[in-house]
């Protein structure tokens, strides 16, 4: 009697461990990170009996109590580790899957699975090609302490992004080996957005293994899905569709004299600033989001700058702004951001202040201006603005709206040519100096492609770029195109190589 007592116990065991999932409770298991991940080159073999924590062991038995838990799949989150360029900012990032196979060895046979799914996909051209193909794709923002629902989690505080599923219909109790390839899409980024959005251009990807909480939890949160272009959700449903200035690939450059209202040295190299614009359009052709991004190139001034960035948005419109200035080479910003702004009417954010703390060459408060000098990269700064209430496009300023400088040693804004002062307590406003041109029609900020080169401190623009007098005395209708012809000794050789990361 006792033997038939211990046979159905040991059965009974044996029922629990091997068929009702595991003896792990469902409540036991957390989320962890393996030790492989997608690499730079956009392929990845995620060995998934190989955790990155020593202290963890996995099993076959493991494998399964996550695929019950999940309803009969397995749950991956990848950690969208993209460079901030072009389309892609600190805020929205995201990839493209080429291919995903899970391989899985039972009882000594290879099963594979291929059925795999994502939240997003969107249509795409693979490079050499421009024909648009649907692929999922993973979207992601920068940022930590994404994962919060598992106090328990190995994961807990990570910055995973985006989920990928895999329909698992074998019980994995028995699994001795278990592998996920994945393959990026390589895009044709020639072609712009969507595209160029959704390249694959810093790596590494890590990547996890979710429960069916954590899953629940970031596919809820989404980040970064309402700034990506050409999103096509779960529900058929078509996100924003982004329009950039000057384009998703390109950037406006604005150079100014600082000396305002005298005309100075004219080297045009006291701030030298690249930025970025795009709009984030409904199907109805309204703006619901703002967003854009830029660079520091160069400064040679001994003054302390704000730069501004003035957008015109009809007075009844308001909205909730975000901003964050990155140290180089970063993507975690500066501390003390990213710093909340709200906007009524017009958007003017400062989105660098005091450029003199964080823009220098050592000890010199002139950067990329003298000959001798290295090229030294400068700070990057990003911001989004979200809408209240959509608006329509016609009735925005046409870019490249309004990027101005305010100077703190003297108190003056400098404008482009045909703005008017923004500030009620500069000294333009109280002393009444409307006008952006000296007395002989010359400009004190100019907006050039991204390839123009600033002139050497101290080197007048005139000197440096000679067809430059015949556009500025003809008001535009001669030598257009005077920013591609320089004197190359006379100039600093940035190049967006140099500054763009």
């Amino acid at each position: 009697m006792k033997k038939s007592v211990l046979n159905l116990l040991s059965s009974m065991f044996f029922f629990l461990i091997f068929y009702t999932g595991s003896i792990y409770a469902a409540e036991e298991i957390s989320s962890f990170l393996f030790a492989d991940n997608i690499r730079s080159n956009g392929v990845g073999s995620i060995d998934l009996f190989k955790p990155k924590s020593s202290g963890r062991t996995v099993t076959g038995l493991l494998l399964e109590t996550f695929r019950q838990d999940n309803n009969g799949q397995l749950v991956f989150a990848v950690d969208v580790n993209e460079a901030s360029a072009g389309s892609e900012f600190s805020d929205s990032q995201g990839i493209a899957i080429e291919t995903a196979v899970l391989s899985v060895v039972v009882g000594g046979d290879t099963v594979q699975f291929t059925t795999f799914s994502t939240q997003t996909r969107s249509l795409l051209a693979q490079e050499g090609s421009i024909d648009r193909m649907e692929y999922y794709t993973l979207i992601g923002a920068t940022g930590s302490n994404r994962i919060s629902s598992n106090v328990n989690s190995e994961i807990s505080g990570s910055s995973l992004d985006a989920s990928l599923r895999f329909d698992v219909d074998v019980d994995l109790s028995l699994a001795t080996e278990a592998t996920l390839d994945v393959t990026l899409l390589v895009t044709n980024v020639s072609l712009g957005d969507p595209e160029a959005f959704y390249d694959f251009s810093n790596g590494f990807e890590d990547v996890a293994l979710l429960t069916s909480g954590d899953a629940l939890y970031l596919e809820q949160l989404a980040p970064g899905g309402e700034l990506a272009p050409l999103v096509i959700s779960d529900d058929n449903q078509v996100t924003y569709n982004w329009v950039f200035y000057p384009s998703s690939q390109n950037y406006y450059v604005v150079s100014y004299e600082d000396l305002y209202p005298i005309k100075g040295d004219y080297d045009f190299n006291d701030l030298v600033v690249a930025y970025q614009v795009s709009f984030g359009m409904n199907t109805q052709g309204d703006v619901e989001v703002i967003r854009g991004n830029g660079y520091l190139l160069a400064r040679g001034a001994a003054y302390d700058h704000d730069w501004h960035l003035k957008i015109p948005l009809p007075e009844w419109s308001s909205g909730s702004a975000s901003l964050s200035v990155y140290p180089v080479d970063s993507y975690t910003p500066l501390p003390g951001f990213p710093v909340a702004r709200t906007v009524q009417g017009s958007m003017d954010l400062i989105l660098v202040e005091h450029v003199a703390a964080i823009f220098a060459d050592g000890e010199s408060t002139y950067v990329n201006t003298f000959h001798y000098q290295n090229i030294v990269r400068g700070p990057k700064f990003d911001f989004q603005l979200e809408l209240t209430t959509p608006v329509p496009v016609a009735e925005i300023g046409q870019a490249p709206f309004d990027p101005y400088l305010f100077i703190h040693d003297t108190n003056y804004e400098v404008h482009l040519v045909d703005k008017m002062p923004a500030l009620s307590s500069s000294r333009n406003t109280i002393d009444g100096l409307n006008s952006f041109r000296d007395e002989a029609g010359f400009p004190f900020a100019i907006v050039v492609p991204d390839n123009w080169k600033p002139p050497l401190a101290g080197v007048d623009m005139g000197l440096a770029y000679p067809s430059f007098i015949d556009f500025v005395q003809s008001r535009g209708a001669k030598n257009s195109q005077w920013y591609s012809q320089p004197v190359a000794e006379r100039i600093k050789g940035l190049t967006t190589s140099h500054w763009k990361w």
